[in-house]
């Protein structure tokens, strides 16, 4: 009896399609108002936490470099949607 073949999954053929791994980065950044507030609402104020998904260019101690769309053809690939991320700022990575 034949082996059935089994199919590619698109979405498995696009992850191994890059020679980067994609990371979920939960961070903290900083909060700047300008407007003019009275004690409660300075109490109130909290350090944002943004969360960005995309692929890991280079992390080192100091930062991290993100993207998150990208481009690829014969000359190669060109990226999108950057970000680069102070480590001291980085709460959690996830591989995802």
């Amino acid at each position: 009896m034949a082996k059935k073949r089994r199919k590619r999954n698109a979405r498995s053929k696009t992850l191994k399609d890059i020679p980067y791994t994609k990371y979920r980065v939960d961070w903290i950044d900083i909060i700047s108002e300008s407007d003019w507030a009275d004690e409660y609402e300075f109490d109130k104020m909290t350090l944002a936490t943004p969360v960005n998904e995309g692929w890991v260019y280079e992390k080192n101690k100091k930062f991290i470099k993100l993207f998150a769309s990208y481009d690829k053809d014969e000359d190669g690939i060109t990226f999108g949607d950057r970000i680069m991320i102070p480590r001291s700022c980085v709460m959690k990575m996830t591989k995802i």
